[in-house]
């Protein structure tokens, strides 16, 4: 479980270069996502093709053996999401959509007890509650005016985040993450064709090269890394670490782009690291027995 656990921290860090990459793309917002998730879903299809070749699927079902209503549906909110998600970045200043989005994780913990029959532990909560703390102070020197459609926006983001965590979980859990991340961009990718479709691309540059990086680096290698572990770690636990990624966006702005981070910024994101290791501290099931649970699992 240890090694799960540093994986995630590795991806969302990792994950934290995508705006350096899509800021040296001048391509519209829908056609950067549908361009990022057919490449993704390329590449993925190619790596089953091998792991099945090589006889390494092991005893997982087939493509949309298992809940196949629930894949199509992973698909349509991963889609939707991303749409909301850039929709709300025209609409708002960058720093009120994430702070909104990144309230997900609570959202997470308050319905994974519930829903997905995780034990929520104090430890838990204590890292969630730092790590949130933290992640104001990272996004609140971006916070400005906005309008109520982008409020609205960035919350239907939020939501929608919450509902791809809790459907993927099981999923990710009979499936893997290869299959899995492979089922949703797939999904995602033919529901935004015909909003590609009707995107103005303009003329082709070099630039676009970097969306082959986006496509399999950040999204299909890493969400295939992110949905494995998700199958292995409590699914409040993955939301704590995903914000790693909005500190490392901070931290990269500084070292390659000169951004230098107030003390308050460098304060949350500091929060942010500690409520990382705080939930890498919890590295075995047996760890998370011994723990006082605060929110038992239903019956």
């Amino acid at each position: 479980m240890r090694r799960s656990y540093l994986t995630l921290v590795a991806v969302c860090t990792f994950w934290g270069t995508i705006p350096l990459i899509v800021r040296n793309v001048h391509l519209a917002a829908a056609a950067i996502v549908s361009v990022r998730l057919w490449v993704a879903a390329a590449g993925l299809g190619v790596a089953l093709i091998v792991q099945r070749r090589q006889g390494r699927t092991g005893e997982r079902p087939r493509l949309l053996a298992f809940r196949p209503g629930w894949c199509l549906a992973a698909g349509a909110v991963l889609a939707a999401h991303w749409v909301c998600l850039f929709a709300a970045y025209r609409r708002a200043p960058a720093g009120t959509v994430i702070l909104i989005v990144y309230l997900a994780p609570v959202g997470i913990a308050a319905l994974a007890p519930r829903l997905l029959g995780e034990r929520l532990t104090r430890r838990a909560l204590m890292a969630l509650a730092i790590a949130t703390a933290g992640f104001v102070l990272v996004a609140a020197p971006a916070l400005d005016s906005t309008s109520s459609a982008g409020l609205l926006l960035a919350g239907a983001a939020a939501a929608l985040f919450v509902v791809l965590v809790v459907l993927s979980k099981p999923l990710a859990e009979a499936y893997g993450g290869l299959a899995l991340a492979f089922m949703e961009m797939s999904g995602a990718g033919l529901l935004l064709v015909p909003v590609a479709a009707l995107t103005a691309w303009g003329s082709p540059q070099p630039s676009w090269w970097w969306l082959i990086v986006l496509g399999l680096a950040h999204t299909a290698l890493g969400t295939g890394l992110y949905l494995g572990a998700l199958g292995r770690v409590p699914a409040t636990h993955v939301g704590i670490l995903g914000y790693l990624e909005p500190a490392s966006v901070v931290v990269c702005g500084w070292l390659f782009l000169g951004q230098s981070p107030s003390v308050a910024t460098g304060a949350g994101g500091a929060m942010i690291v500690a409520a990382g290791l705080l939930v890498l501290s919890v590295r075995t099931a047996e760890d998370l027995e011994a723990e006082e649970v605060v929110a038992p699992v239903r019956s």
